[in-house]
């Protein structure tokens, strides 16, 4: 279990997550709301991917999905997901085309309720023991080497090397739905 992720989530997602104590949350899950920090909490989605059952984002063909948050004031987006950079496969073991990565146009999302503005819950799971598996090869100034050459402090992979996501979003009418499911591990 990485201990450091489950307390923490997602490093790139600091100051823009409320993060969620759930009484039945499992050991190495952890949960957060999307809230600016003015406490704003209604985004419009975009995302790059298909969707299936008309409500799951999926990969385009063999190119990762994408989501953003998008402040249904100021405009402003938020990268929530990005399937080439973040979780265990992307930082560790799976490369991709950089000419397909800056291709991924990104639309709107719409729910089977036609509703366009949301409130935004984040899971991530950690199950890796990072510190067994790989702190053998963390270098002396603390970074560790990603499969991209990049080299990033070992506490940030351990945050943002989950081996699962997920996204759900509840609409004004408060039904919710999961709009991603990614097993990235």
């Amino acid at each position: 279990m990485n201990e450091l992720g489950v307390e923490q989530g997602p490093a790139y997602l600091e100051g823009l997550v409320q993060t969620l104590k759930k009484d039945q949350a499992h050991e190495v899950e952890w949960n957060g709301k999307v809230q600016t920090p003015d406490g704003h909490d209604k985004f419009h989605i975009f995302y790059y991917g298909d969707l299936i059952d008309d409500d799951l984002i999926s990969w385009h063909d063999s190119t990762p999905l994408l989501v953003y948050a998008e402040h249904t004031v100021t405009g402003e987006r938020y990268l929530l997901f990005d399937a080439a950079k973040h979780g265990y496969d992307a930082m560790l073991c799976e490369t991709y085309a950089e000419d397909k990565l800056k291709n991924r146009p990104l639309r709107p999302y719409l729910d089977v309720e036609g509703e366009d503005i949301f409130e935004v819950y984040l899971t991530a799971y950690y199950n890796v023991p990072y510190d067994d598996e790989f702190g053998e090869d963390v270098h002396e100034d603390g970074t560790y080497e990603l499969i991209t050459g990049e080299h990033m402090n070992f506490e940030l992979v351990k945050r943002n090397g989950y081996d699962a996501f997920a996204i759900q979003i509840t609409n004004r009418k408060g039904v919710s739905t999961e709009i991603v499911q990614e097993e990235l591990a």
